[in-house]
């Protein structure tokens, strides 16, 4: 899937994307460095941090929280795979949470979200997440 299909929303300095794979974390998503140099935590400029902390993450969680009441965030930067500057935003349920007829279990509540079962998901439906997500970022 061509990733800017499921850009959520531009800000200053980052790009925030629903991550394709929406089973088991519902609203998973991630902040992408706009600036092309980017490449860890540690080369965040000033503005890069304030915004990501202080407005996307923030942001994020809020709508998360209403849309499906997730019961923790897990915010982390890797760069395991993808050596770019990026966040990975995963809500955490203890119990599972159904949409669009789909129930979404974390497997591990209290634990790491890694590894987890995938589940290919329509593009309408993510398409629908994405765009649930963003009216309440607006």
């Amino acid at each position: 899937m061509e990733y800017n299909k499921l850009k959520i929303k531009v800000f200053d300095n980052w790009d925030l994307f629903l991550h394709e794979n929406q089973y088991p974390f519902l609203g998973r998503s991630y902040a992408w460095a706009r600036r092309e140099d980017a490449r860890t935590a540690l080369d965040m400029s000033r503005s890069e941090r304030d915004e990501l902390f202080e407005e996307v993450i923030p942001k994020w969680e809020s709508a998360i929280k209403k849309l499906f009441s997730n019961d923790l965030s897990n915010i982390c930067s890797l760069g395991n795979t993808t050596t770019h500057l990026h966040w990975h935003l995963i809500p955490r349920y203890n119990n599972p949470r159904s949409f669009f007829g789909i129930d979404f279990a974390d497997p591990n509540p209290k634990g790491n979200y890694s590894p987890y079962p995938k589940k290919d998901l329509d593009e309408s439906l993510l398409f629908d997440i994405r765009d649930r997500i963003n009216e309440l970022l607006s």
